[in-house]
């Protein structure tokens, strides 16, 4: 039995893709089983009750079992014991992280903006029948972390698939379910700020220290206002109680491409020379992975 496991703290492309992967292996004619690591998040939900699909099953070890690693290269983001398995296969569509194999092992690393656009390709090139679940799926992936194609992270092998997709999902209104996808992503209500930064949140290694970098997709920025003390201790309480060198997190309002990023922990005076009255504004950054996290790291260095 092969476990397809996404990344810590869910995001839609990863449980879509471990979901769909695990089909592509089954049309293979393997045993695959797709688990998470995390609670789903309320867009995740939202696609899941589109699809007509069960979310997977929890899970957060896998030692000494058969893997797949989909939406992520990098130990941190992994079961604490990925180290004890045997990984067999990596979809993925970020920077190649720190896993390592002992054996050889398929791997589809592509720089386009959604891992469901590289196993949407893969049941292409073997044929394998897409059906309406699986496709509704997988354009629902495409389009969350595309941000509706507007991140720049998109690809013309996304908008292909999607066009393709939205046929095989039944999809009439492509506009309508764009907005309706978007309205389910940056819906906070009821969340409190341990929620909020745990909702997608990514460890990262760097210059032999942790790290984490979170991001929050909103409507717009007032949706947060009052909760900025409260997001910032509880980045200053992950910094002390797990020893991070930095948390930060991107508050990007996903109409204006325009992010505040808040930050805690020992290498904060780093940022102070961007910020203005202790406010950090990044114009024009829609997306953590090409845009945030590089900026960061060119900050950090």
């Amino acid at each position: 039995m092969i476990l397809v496991v996404g990344h810590k703290n869910p995001d839609s492309d990863s449980i879509c893709s471990a979901l769909v992967a695990t089909e592509l292996l089954k049309a293979r004619g393997l045993e695959a089983k797709a688990v998470r690591q995390g609670d789903i998040n309320r867009e995740t939900q939202f696609i899941l009750e589109q699809a007509q699909v069960e979310q997977p099953e929890f899970c957060n070890s896998v030692a000494g079992q058969d893997v797949w690693l989909v939406d992520y290269t990098d130990l941190a983001q992994g079961p604490d014991d990925l180290e004890q398995a045997n990984i067999l296969g990596i979809v993925d569509h970020h920077r190649l992280g720190d896993v390592t194999t002992v054996n050889p092992l398929e791997a589809w690393i592509w720089p386009v903006g959604c891992t469901s656009t590289i196993l949407f390709n893969l049941f292409k090139m073997e044929n394998h029948e897409i059906t309406k679940p699986m496709a509704t799926l997988m354009i629902s992936a495409i389009l969350s972390d595309t941000v509706g194609f507007a991140s720049p992270t998109c690809t013309d092998k996304d908008k292909a698939a999607v066009a393709e997709l939205a046929v095989l999902a039944g999809i009439d209104d492509l506009d309508a379910f764009i907005k309706a996808l978007l309205i389910a992503k940056t819906d906070i209500e009821g969340l409190s700020a341990a929620q909020l930064v745990e909702k997608d949140l990514k460890a990262y290694p760097f210059n032999d220290r942790q790290l984490v970098v979170g991001q929050i997709e909103l409507a717009t920025l007032e949706q947060v206002d009052s909760m900025i003390d409260a997001l910032e201790a509880d980045l200053q309480r992950r910094c002390d109680e797990e020893g991070l060198a930095m948390a930060a997190l991107m508050l990007t309002d996903i109409t204006t491409s325009t992010t505040r990023l808040l930050f805690k922990g020992e290498w904060s005076a780093k940022l102070d020379a961007h910020s203005e009255a202790g406010v950090l504004m990044m114009e024009n950054t829609l997306s953590r992975k090409k845009q945030g996290w590089p900026w960061l790291q060119g900050v950090l260095a």
